[in-house]
């Protein structure tokens, strides 16, 4: 009798499949890489708007694709994926998910692919997790254990959203340091312009240092 090939062996030959299997495409849209193919993995990545991908395969459900950005290898929402040479899940082939063999390929010796996190994803159904709301209410640690998948998600989730709104913050207080120093540079000039037609005016020369000091202090 045949013996049918492992799931783990299937997965390797697809990571060792050659790169006429692939497919060139970019992001449509920001979106992150996941560990897996659903919300709920680990974030690895993220992808800006235009961002050149290769696309190897599409989960079964077709709504995760796993891609490699230039800077990672993950799993990726299949809308926010524009191939060059059609849709993506109607023109790359559909894919499983072994999730030992997918992080040994891709993400060997990182902290969080240990045993004892394994262990934790080895039996879940890619995508089948409720709201986090609902499988982790509140904040903080449960009473007893380790957290749950849903409530460490959680909690990576709300770190990566505090992340990109302090990022967002620093950069608007810049725009509105920028824009303030050029509005006191621009009323700095109009000053010494005043100073020296006045100069002009009354024959004197060039505007002194008196009154260029007094043109920066009265514009900042």
């Amino acid at each position: 009798m045949k013996r049918r090939p492992s799931l783990t062996v299937l997965w390797l030959m697809l990571v060792a499949a050659p790169a006429a299997a692939q497919h060139a495409g970019h992001a449509s849209s920001l979106a992150g890489l996941r560990a897996g193919p659903a919300e709920e993995y680990r974030r690895v990545g993220e992808v800006q708007p235009g961002g050149a991908l290769k696309v190897y395969g599409c989960f079964n459900n077709r709504q995760w694709c796993d891609v490699r950005s230039a800077d990672a290898r993950g799993w990726m929402p299949a809308q926010a994926i524009a191939l060059n040479g059609g849709v993506a899940t109607r023109v790359v082939p559909s894919v499983g998910f072994s999730l030992d063999a997918y992080w040994n390929a891709h993400y060997s010796g990182r902290d969080w692919t240990i045993e004892s996190e394994r262990a934790l994803w080895r039996e879940h159904t890619p995508g089948s997790a409720p709201e986090l709301e609902i499988l982790a209410p509140g904040e903080g640690l449960p009473a007893m254990g380790k957290p749950s998948i849903a409530r460490r998600t959680k909690a990576e989730t709300r770190a990566d959203s505090e992340r990109i709104q302090r990022d967002r913050a620093e950069t608007e207080r810049a725009k509105q340091e920028g824009a303030k120093r050029e509005r006191a540079e621009q009323a700095e000039r109009e000053c010494i312009d005043k100073a020296r037609a006045e100069q002009n005016v009354r024959g004197r020369g060039p505007v002194s240092e008196a009154s260029a000091t007094a043109c920066r202090k009265a514009s900042y």
